[in-house]
């Protein structure tokens, strides 16, 4: 029987890009009476909706578009999860184009191991499609996370690898599994949330892997600048309640020493600084939520902290240092002023 498949794209202002990105769904080698898309829209004010409208009288596939307030893409994700409960739910963001045979790639991973969670993608550059955005996460001993092999030649990812985490710019997720564990944490208006959501998944014995088959290009804007504040505050404040709620006794203690040491450093010799200051007053005064959490995601625990860290990359910091910028550099990026191109002003959480 062949799989149908939910397409969730949660969207804010890319009503340019969104012809390109359901085209490419539309175009799938695969039955157009499995595939659906939901259109998670995150109140933008562009022409989104008469873009939609025209999208769904002229494509394949059945199209909805679901307005809700702008809370960001872990929200729109868990509402995809949640309505694709009786399906597989792939998650592709609005900038992202799949090649056709990304889901029949995808879906037969999914098929072959009962264990996997999530099947991620072979990420390239839409700029420059020889070049690798992603081949699965990696995390550090910190708690720092990235995308592995970013910059990386392309023909250089040809075989599947279990890795902790994928980046959801181009996802296909049980959801059952998902959820059972939380789902996305809604706290975490931005990054990070697919490494949490690959730990929890993990200790609660599921896997995640990235096939070389399922590719798809991210087409990113080319012109990196300074990285917002608020971005700083997000990736502080997520890195943090990330590790309170995963990690066993003995590796948080170990965890809480070694960054605790990192932060104060951190928060001594780089600007801006209230961003950071900030995101551990969040974490403390959110400690008691945490902690809720916390005993949770414990309860589900199937699999020991030394095997999940088994699938930490042995280095202390990426290898691709963000030096400030709001994306790491690659061949073609060029410096640009201005702040992050993904938030002007966040939620003040």
């Amino acid at each position: 029987m062949t799989a149908r498949v939910l397409f969730v794209v949660p969207t804010y202002n890319r009503a340019r890009d969104l012809p390109r990105t359901l085209g490419a769904i539309a175009a799938q080698d695969w039955p157009s009476d499995c595939i659906s898309i939901l259109v998670v829209d995150n109140a933008s004010t562009d022409d989104t909706p008469a873009v939609l409208a025209d999208l769904a009288r002229h494509l394949p596939c059945a199209i909805e578009h679901l307005r809700k307030a702008p809370e960001g893409p872990t929200v729109a994700r868990n509402i995809g999860l949640k309505r694709g409960q009786d399906r597989l739910v792939a998650l592709v963001d609005s900038d992202v184009e799949l090649d056709p045979g990304w889901t029949r790639a995808a879906v037969a991973a999914m098929a072959a191991d009962p264990a996997l969670a999530m099947v991620g993608s072979k990420l390239v550059f839409g700029h420059d499609p020889t070049l690798l955005n992603s081949y699965g996460g990696a995390m550090g001993f910190l708690g720092l996370s990235w995308d592995r092999g970013e910059g990386d030649a392309a023909a250089t990812a040809t075989a599947p690898r279990d890795v902790l985490w994928a980046n959801s710019s181009a996802l296909l997720v049980r959801p059952q599994p998902a959820l059972a564990v939380g789902g996305f944490d809604e706290s975490f208006f931005m990054t990070s949330e697919e490494p949490d959501l690959g730990l929890r998944l993990a200790i609660a014995g599921w896997r995640a892997r990235v096939v070389p088959g399922a590719v798809a290009r991210h087409h990113v804007d080319i012109a990196i600048g300074p990285m917002h504040g608020e971005m700083i505050f997000h990736i502080t404040k997520n890195r943090i309640r990330m590790a309170l709620k995963v990690w066993a006794l003995p590796r948080l203690v170990a965890f809480v020493a070694l960054y605790g040491g990192f932060s104060l450093v951190d928060v001594v010799l780089r600007a801006p600084r209230v961003p950071r200051l900030r995101a551990l007053w969040w974490n403390v005064v959110h400690l008691g939520e945490t902690w809720h959490l916390r005993r949770a995601t414990q309860a589900l625990r199937r699999v020991a902290d030394r095997d999940v860290a088994a699938l930490l990359d042995r280095a202390w910091f990426p290898p691709n240092r963000l030096r400030g910028l709001r994306r790491r550099p690659v061949r073609g990026s060029i410096a640009a002023e201005g702040v992050d191109d993904r938030i002007t002003t966040g939620p003040r959480q």
